[in-house]
């Protein structure tokens, strides 16, 4: 990561009107102006910019890769929210930076235009364009630690919200090499989520590594116990083998070629280093994943125009060439040749121009000119090698052709039956309002709950549409048989916008669309799952706009209705419930300290119990690894408001003991006294056996990292802060608070407490007292005034947005779940049967 600094790259002021001098230019010291403007750095401050921090993180180590000093890089999210990268490169500098007097570390660190990414020794081909990569989260992080294994050494520095907390020091010996990156995101700048998307994050890694072949990369969620490991040595022919591997493919090995091509003018110049491989398979869909230096380029850019430019004009000259393709008939077109293919495009460009920090779309232009003749040379060499292939795949290019045409006719009656049979059909019950951004489309199961809808809704921007026939597979037949489905032809007349990646009337217009909410509202039993996952497939697979720009959401009614005496309320998840039973179990209770007589008022107490549940969620670090969360709580120290950063487990023979380690120093005691083979306890969770051999017995001792310390000692400390007793977490002879439910009433009932974590679970039981939880069923068992109140009015309803971060994934899931294929769909199902937490049947 960063393992050279060329700080001086200041750029150029130039001067304007007579009013802009000096007095005008403010200068935002260290990596202030990252934080009063993040998108500018992240691409934004929601889930994509949470998530694009780790995958700058990431990049860095990838370089140290691609420059061939790195193998492994391991990915953690812990419970606290915090996330760690580490590999085992060449370890960012430590050394004084001549020029500036500081740690190279440091520099590269706080500075945003300082690292090895500007000049051209450290990098010959780089991911982190702008070389702010690792800064960047530095700035927009609550905390950030960097550790470097780098000559013998084990350097540490801290930081928080951009500045220097902890000096660089040295707290340990070690025989590797590497950097490793642990960090907290800022909810002053995350203010929407916080949360890490383990899938996200797995499916950018499995990229990495098949665009990488050879390296080996982790990813552990501690939060879920999940956990991936992805080295992949045939790079991407592998990857495309992933990605067929739930389809039927028309050949197959597939088709693969790489170039090196350097500037002639400049030899000495780096090369730019191009791979593609293809791969058709039987479906209708194309896929086409384009990267530039290891990064999905997810709007594509000069490299994937390139490769499209010469597969069609490839096909279509061999086509003629030899008689597949006669003289009068019109050319295939682009979207005939890429139906059913799947390929990808890789590039590594010295110098690459992306539109923006986030890199979403290639620019330069000679890349174009280069991967068009690589690809057109490659794929002219595999056609004439192989001319049975070449018929096979020019047939199926002439087969989406006609069926192409067929869709037109499908397509335009549809648009004629909009505009001459009556315009909307019937069975709509559309809304008042002619505002597509106000408005709302309910595509509701059958007469179920389409009844009750349309009299529980809001007239002005909710429109119903009931689906009461048989919904076709959009997956298993082509787009004319698809248009002929009288529900699938109500649908897209209600919407509006058309279907398919085509031209002129009848393709699919973003701007077109009636409603930019378009709500699933099925049943939870099979044949409300069936419809939705129907529904889901055909909007995928012909108006994948809709859900790319955020306009498809699925409906979800509560699944829990509690009541006790007089309050009825609905639940919408496990989570949900658990907080209302910490309130429940709070009213009409107090507590008191016996030692000090200390009264603890409802808020306080409120305070205590929510404390203490995220203690219990976090403090699952502690318990995995063997070592009682109530003993480790009770080394809190009140001087500093600490607690340990590492446990140490030693087992000698039968006997087990957890020594608690509160810093970094004391780290490197412990593991000095250790002595012989002590060097090996480096790293996340490592472990050594020493042999006594006069005792004849061995001790086995393992080093544990607690990353979640931190945010632990902020709850203890708030808690501290209102008077609780931090010194007896551990259960206690004797009662040390009483709570008094229904105080002067007649049943007034007192009960002693024994340690500070039983309080949670005494009012949790309390919570539950008296309490009908009923587990909600489906749609037609409200009312319209409960339908609406609890499903579809904007202010109290939950809605899930159906997001496709992973292109790949959904395309998968989409052929499992509704392809010719049963084996697959057998396998999946039996796979995850029992992650299934509830199943209405």
């Amino acid at each position: 990561m960063d393992p050279q600094t060329d700080a001086d790259n200041s750029p150029t002021n130039h001067e304007g009107s007579e009013n802009y001098d000096a007095s005008k230019i403010q200068k935002l010291e260290g990596l202030e102006g990252v934080r009063k403007r993040p998108d500018m750095y992240i691409g934004d401050t929601n889930e994509r910019g949470l998530h694009h921090c780790v995958f700058e993180v990431v990049d860095n180590s990838i370089d140290e890769a691609l420059a061939g000093f790195c193998s492994t890089i391991k990915v953690s999210i812990h419970l606290d929210g915090s996330c760690s990268v580490e590999d085992d490169g060449r370890g960012i500098p430590v050394d004084i930076h001549p020029k500036y007097n500081i740690p190279a570390l440091e520099l590269v660190l706080t500075n945003l235009h300082a690292g090895g990414k500007f000049g051209k020794g450290a990098y010959q081909v780089s991911g982190g364009l702008h070389g702010v990569g690792a800064k960047c989260v530095n700035a927009v992080s609550e905390w950030f630690e960097a550790e470097v294994r780098k000559g013998g050494k084990i350097h540490q520095m801290s930081f928080s919200k951009g500045i220097t907390t902890k000096k660089l020091s040295i707290i340990g010996d070690t025989k590797k090499t590497g950097t490793k990156i642990s960090f907290k995101p800022d909810p002053e700048i995350f203010e929407d989520t916080l949360t890490f998307q383990y899938d996200i994050l797995a499916k950018r890694l499995r990229e990495l590594a098949f665009l990488n072949p050879g390296v080996s990369i982790t990813i552990n969620d501690v939060r879920s116990n999940r956990s991936e490991h992805f080295q992949f040595n045939d790079g991407i022919s592998e990857y495309l083998r992933f990605l067929n591997r739930s389809k039927n493919v028309l050949h197959e090995d597939p088709i693969s070629f790489s170039d090196t091509v350097r500037d002639p003018k400049n030899p000495d110049a780096p090369a730019t280093v191009v791979d593609v491989s293809l791969q058709y398979n039987d479906s209708y869909n194309e896929q086409l994943f384009a990267y530039a230096n290891s990064i999905y380029n997810i709007e594509g850019g000069t490299h994937l125009s390139g490769f499209r430019t010469a597969l069609t004009r490839v096909i279509n000259q061999f086509a003629r060439a030899n008689n597949l393709l006669k003289d009068k008939d019109p050319s295939i077109t682009g979207d005939d040749a890429r139906e059913g293919l799947v390929a990808v495009v890789s590039v590594k460009v010295p110098e690459p121009r992306f539109e923006g920090q986030t890199k979403t779309k290639l620019s330069n232009s000679e890349v174009d000119g280069i991967v068009q003749k690589i690809v057109g040379e490659g794929l002219k060499y595999s056609f004439e090698t192989n001319p049975k292939l070449a018929k096979r795949l020019i047939d199926k290019c002439l087969n989406a052709a006609r069926a192409r045409e067929a869709a037109r006719k499908a397509r335009e009656t549809v648009r004629k039956s909009a505009l001459f049979g009556g315009g909307l059909p019937g069975k709509l019950a559309d809304c008042s309002s002619r505002k597509p951004e106000e408005s709302e489309l309910y595509i509701v199961e059958g007469d179920s709950a389409g009844g009750s809808a349309k009299q529980g809704r809001d007239r002005r921007t909710q429109a119903i549409l009931p689906l009461r026939g048989k919904l076709i597979n959009s997956e298993k037949a082509r787009i004319d048989k698809v248009l002929s489905n009288n529900e699938i032809r109500t649908m897209i007349t209600a919407i509006g916008c058309g279907i398919g990646d085509v031209e002129g009337e009848g393709g699919f217009k973003i701007d077109k669309a009636r409603y930019h909410k378009i709500i699933i509202m099925t049943d939870a039993d099979v044949d409300g799952s069936h419809i939705r996952t129907l529904l889901l497939t055909f909007l995928y697979r012909q108006m994948k706009g809709l859900i790319e720009t955020g306009y498809v959401f699925i409906a979800q009614p509560p699944l829990y209705k509690i009541k006790r005496k007089r309050r009825e309320q609905y639940i919408d998840n496990d989570e949900q419930l658990n907080r209302i039973l910490l309130e429940l179990g709070t009213e009409d209770v107090n507590m008191t300290h016996i030692g000090n007589g200390t009264v603890f008022a409802a808020e306080q107490l409120d305070q205590i119990v929510e404390t203490f549940a995220q203690l219990e969620r976090i403090g699952r670090s502690v318990s995995r690894h063997g070592a009682a969360l109530s003993k480790y709580l009770e080394q809190y120290s009140r001087d500093d408001h600490t607690l340990p950063r590492y446990i140490a487990r030693v087992r000698e023979g039968n006997e087990e003991a957890f020594i608690f380690l509160k810093s970094e120093i004391e780290r490197a005691s412990f593991v000095q006294n250790i002595g012989t083979g002590a060097e090996e306890l480096d790293g996340e969770n490592a472990t050594i056996t020493i042999q006594d051999e006069e005792a004849g017995i061995s001790k086995r001792i393992s080093l544990f990292e607690i990353f979640e310390s931190t945010e632990m000692s902020k709850l203890l400390y708030e808690i501290e802060k209102i008077g609780l007793d931090l010194s007896h977490f551990q259960r206690s002879e004797e009662a040390i608070y009483t709570i008094l439910e229904n105080e002067g009433q007649k049943n007034e009932n007192l009960i002693e407490i024994f340690s500070n974590l039983e309080i949670l679970n005494q009012i949790r039981l309390l919570g539950r007292k008296g309490l009908n939880i009923q587990r909600y069923k489906g749609l037609g068992e409200m009312n319209p005034k409960q339908l609406f109140e609890t499903t579809m009015d904007p202010e109290q309803r939950q809605l899930l947005k159906v997001d496709i971060s992973d292109a790949a994934k959904a395309d998968e899931m989409f052929t499992i779940l509704m392809g010719e294929e049963v084996a697959p769909r057998r396998a999946f199902i039996e796979d995850n049967a029992l992650n299934v937490s509830y199943l209405d049947v």
